[in-house]
């Protein structure tokens, strides 16, 4: 009798001191961080909502901006030859939008519930046609048409894209915090991107929504997003 309990204190002893070990561990072990690289154009673009999300973040990663005499070489080794790639341990991601929304979940950009996500998705969406008609009148070479495509964005499609971005800045916390939300997302870095640069690229094209205006404020407000903006290399696009 004696002997069995000897080595049933044994046994627990034992499972005991195995879990002690297994919980120093797993605390001793420090997590692997990812390591990320930008690849993009020396220019704001599409890589500008992707430095954002960085900067705010407090997240390391190499800006690589590529030259216009570099690009034909460094386009060889791009997996569809476009940019901006991100790179993430050696792997290579492209397409804006899927960067956009892989930071977003990685950076914790992207909400807090599916939701939340899908109303930050629906802002970045609407954010993109605007970008299509804005887009449009910037790549036109022909002045006749440009002409004709600054006259429609100024009097019609500038208008309605913000009364939309209005209305979904509104429809939480009635206009007055972010876009989705009680916190800093996506949808709120990348709505900055566009007013800061790309609405400014149209002559005579302005935020003047008061709430709109309200938010780009609060916006460049951040510590770091307000850091970078003043230190950010001068581009021409």
């Amino acid at each position: 009798m004696l002997s069995r309990q000897i080595y049933h204190i044994r046994t627990i002893t034992c499972i005991s001191c195995a879990k002690y070990r297994l919980l120093v561990l797993r605390r001793s072990v420090k997590p692997i961080m990812a390591s990320y690289k930008l690849i993009y154009f020396d220019g704001k673009g599409r890589g500008e909502t992707i430095r954002f999300m960085f900067v705010v973040a407090k997240q390391k990663y190499e800006d690589v901006r590529v030259s216009a005499e570099d690009w034909p070489e460094i386009k060889k080794t791009l997996k569809f030859g476009l940019v901006p790639v991100l790179e993430v341990d050696g792997e290579q991601l492209t397409q804006s939008c899927a960067i956009y929304r892989f930071l977003a979940r990685k950076l914790n950009f992207y909400g807090d519930s599916d939701w939340e996500a899908a109303k930050i998705d629906q802002v970045n969406e609407a954010l993109v046609d605007f970008g299509i008609d804005l887009r449009e009148y910037l790549h036109e070479n022909d002045e006749s048409r440009k002409a004709e495509l600054y006259k429609k964005l100024i009097e019609t499609q500038a208008p309605r894209h913000f009364s939309v971005l209005t209305r979904l800045l509104e429809d939480n916390n009635g206009g007055y915090g972010f876009f989705v939300g009680s916190r800093v997302s996506l949808a709120d870095l990348d709505a900055t991107c566009y007013f800061l640069d790309l609405v400014t690229r149209v002559p005579g094209l302005k935020v003047t929504e008061p709430k709109l205006l309200a938010h780009l404020g609060r916006m460049k407000a951040i510590p770091e997003l307000a850091d970078w903006l003043s230190k950010r290399p001068e581009t021409p696009f």
